[in-house]
């Protein structure tokens, strides 16, 4: 591709590679075309191709190979290049919660917790980023950007060091480039103090937000600095303090205010095991306007969901299930998508088959429980742990009823999962396993035996053998199935 690629080829062309590059490694051949064709070239063709190669990488928690690009960048650059930069910088850190990247550069990958400091590469990217765009038009570089550099230069620092109670100097970029701060940037800051136990400060910065402007000392002057209202993110942060020193009363003024923050209380609540104080706080602000007509009502249904996983904890399944009854009828009336709800079903569900001390199975052949009706009745989605949840459930409890009707059952559930597009992972074969040769389905356990131990490890493939082997003995099946098992 030439420089002078015009810009409809290039809407066409990009999608496509953003496919290629999803399915194989950046250090493909796609990558080094991007390089040698688009990097440096003032086009705006190229430069929407490689927004849509970052794009699309980012999509795909490609971190690294989105950083690649950026320090490879010259003058092909414009708002978006810098805007998915600056968010895959921040999203380059090491958590458990988080797919490592699938990119390694020169055999090594890299991460902004190894650096922490002045010299953190990642920072001084992100600065040089900033500047570039700046020098293409001073106009692109937005508090939205800015707010960005300034999560990244305060993540730079580690937990460790405390910072200084000074608000200028990290407000510096907005300064230079002569952007007023926006709320994110003061949220994004009281953050960072409360991270660090200064939780004084944080209020201190509030208190500021709430006059509407804050008093610093600077090179022994004494200046004025205009800083935006809180909006609903600022208060459930600084909520954080208020609910850690139990300053009830603070809370309870704002909570008609702002839902970020009745969400915040009762998740406090809950996770001190105070389930019934934060029903009590739910109940009184998690529903307005005060009619008894749910239909006019508007449910913080984010507090609702974690006051059920509270009731699941308790082992509550009544109020468990009432609750989310009402999550379900609200999504109805509403007309919000019951898709967020499958989680919290599967949470329920699990509670009450696990207290539940004998439960007959229906007509349909599945467990006759009140947690099934309801989410049957709002189409609430099984996904794969909905059905994991319940094959596990009747292998274990198989010998309570008939075995006969146990097998069917959970055959039944096989062939929904399979009709859903659903996989079985290494658990749910150990449960099905005794079930087929039960029924006499040996065929199902040798595919599925040799398609579960294709390309494993010996210590892998011996481990979903003792879990089948301890499920088949239970079924009274264990000799025919280690025949089947070679």
């Amino acid at each position: 591709m030439d420089a002078d690629l015009g810009l409809d080829e290039s809407q066409r062309l990009g999608p496509r590679l953003v496919r290629i590059l999803n399915k194989t490694s950046v250090e493909s051949a796609s990558l080094a075309w991007l390089y040698t064709r688009c990097i440096g070239k003032t086009n705006p063709a190229c430069e929407f191709l490689v927004a849509e190669m970052m794009a699309g990488l980012y999509s795909r928690q490609h971190y690294y190979g989105v950083i690649r690009i950026a320090q490879a960048i010259g003058s092909t650059i414009n708002a978006d290049i810098v805007r998915v930069s600056l968010a895959a910088i921040c999203k380059q850190r090491k958590r458990e919660k988080i797919k490592r990247p699938l990119v390694r550069y020169q055999g090594v990958t890299q991460f902004m917790d190894e650096y922490r400091g002045p010299g953190c590469p990642f920072r001084q990217l992100a600065r040089k980023l900033v500047e570039l765009l700046s020098l293409r038009d001073p106009l692109l570089v937005t508090a939205a950007l800015l707010s960005k550099l300034l999560e990244i230069e305060l993540l730079s620092v580690p937990l460790t060091v405390g910072l200084p109670r000074q608000v200028h100097p990290w407000l510096d970029a907005f300064t230079r480039y002569g952007v007023q701060p926006s709320v994110h940037a003061f949220t994004i800051l009281m953050h960072a103090y409360l991270r660090r136990g200064d939780s004084e400060y944080a209020v201190w910065i509030y208190q500021g937000m709430q006059r509407g402007s804050i008093t610093y000392t600077h090179d022994g002057r004494t200046e004025s600095m205009r800083v935006p209202e809180p909006n609903d993110v600022a208060l459930a942060t600084v909520a954080q303090v208020w609910c850690q020193n139990r300053e009830w009363a603070k809370v309870y003024e704002v909570l008609e205010v702002s839902q970020r923050l009745v969400t915040r209380a009762v998740s406090t609540l809950v996770d001190d095991g105070n389930v019934c104080e934060a029903e009590e706080l739910w109940l009184k602000y998690g529903c307005r306007p005060g009619s008894e007509d749910l239909a006019t009502r508007v449910l913080n249904d984010r507090a609702l969901s974690k006051l059920v996983l509270g009731c699941t904890r308790t082992n509550d399944v009544g109020k468990a299930t009432s609750y989310f009854r009402t999550a379900c009828e609200y999504a109805r009336l509403s007309g919000t998508p019951v898709s967020h709800l499958t989680g919290l079903f599967n949470t329920v569900l699990r509670c009450a088959l696990d207290n539940a001390p004998q439960i007959d199975l229906g007509s349909d052949g599945r467990p006759d429980l009140d947690i099934l009706r309801i989410a049957t009745l709002h189409k609430v989605r099984f996904d794969g742990d909905t059905y994991s949840v319940l094959i596990s459930h009747l292998s274990r409890v198989a010998h309570t009823h008939v075995l006969d009707n146990v097998a069917r059952t959970m055959q039944n559930l096989y062939t929904r999962l399979c009709h859903e597009g659903l996989v079985l992972d290494d658990m749910m074969v150990s449960h099905m396993v005794p079930v087929w040769v039960y029924l006499d389905l040996s065929q199902l356990v040798t595919a599925y035996w040799r398609l579960h131990t294709q390309d494993r490890p010996p210590h892998k493939i011996a481990q979903v053998r003792r879990h089948i082997m301890y499920r088949a003995e239970h079924w009274g099946v264990g000799d025919r199935v280690a025949k089947l098992l070679v």
